[in-house]
């Protein structure tokens, strides 16, 4: 079985087999610089798709989904979290930017075909 995983960064998804090397950050000079450093470094939520047949209809909702679900998670919305801010999050940047790069960096054209469907109801939509 495939194990392929996704991560969700606070505001930026990609694929974790594809994320390019990028060179270490320069070392902090002061305690105040490493906790900034610290506070803008993004949360880091992994999904699994090996189970899923991302060409079939079922297998696309599934996994757009479960990117919504991280994509909530990483920009600060977690299950417990109130409906409305729920809701709030997911008209955030954060969120929408987070989907986008998420699908598009996943290079599955049915999930991408989905997602341009729902996408405009769903950032839209009440």
């Amino acid at each position: 079985m495939n194990s392929r995983i996704i991560a969700a960064f606070g505001c930026a998804l990609a694929l974790t087999g594809a994320m390019s090397a990028q060179a270490a950050p320069h070392p902090a000079s002061s305690e105040a610089e490493a906790a900034r450093e610290v506070e803008n470094m993004p949360a880091q939520v992994a999904i699994k798709f090996g189970d899923l047949d991302l060409a079939s209809q079922q297998g696309s909702a599934t996994m757009l989904h479960r990117i919504s679900d991280a994509a909530l998670e990483a920009c600060g919305a977690f299950g417990a979290s109130l409906p409305d801010y729920r809701w709030a999050v997911r008209k955030s940047t954060c969120y929408r930017g987070s989907m986008d790069r998420a699908v598009a960096s996943l290079a599955a054209p049915a999930v991408t075909r989905l997602y341009e469907q729902r996408r405009d109801y769903a950032f839209n939509g009440d």
